[in-house]
């Protein structure tokens, strides 16, 4: 009964149950505007590439919700950037498409 009053599990049919996480929405919105941001500011760079250390020295567009140190290792994770590292550190590239 805990979980139902919580919002974690909603009735589907007589005996069925939804698993719901609460919440979950905002952040899928907050999560994918930041991404596109943060793509946004390497797509802009000159040559769409732009080091680590610049742009986490940059101040953050408001779409910017869960930060942008977080959007940057998801882009690093997912692929979406290119990692070279240079003798000025690291370097993030657009794939070529």
């Amino acid at each position: 009964m805990q979980l139902v009053n919580a919002g974690v599990l909603t009735v589907r049919d007589a005996g069925s149950w939804w698993l719901a996480v609460p919440g979950a929405g905002r952040f899928i919105k907050h999560f994918v505007k930041g991404r596109q941001a943060v793509l946004g500011m390497v797509r802009k760079a000159k040559y769409r590439e732009l080091l680590l250390s610049e742009l986490l020295g940059r101040r953050a567009p408001a779409s910017v919700r869960l930060g942008l140190a977080y959007h940057v290792h998801d882009l690093i994770g997912a692929q979406l950037v290119d990692c070279v590292s240079t003798t000025s550190g690291t370097l993030l590239r657009l794939p070529e498409t």
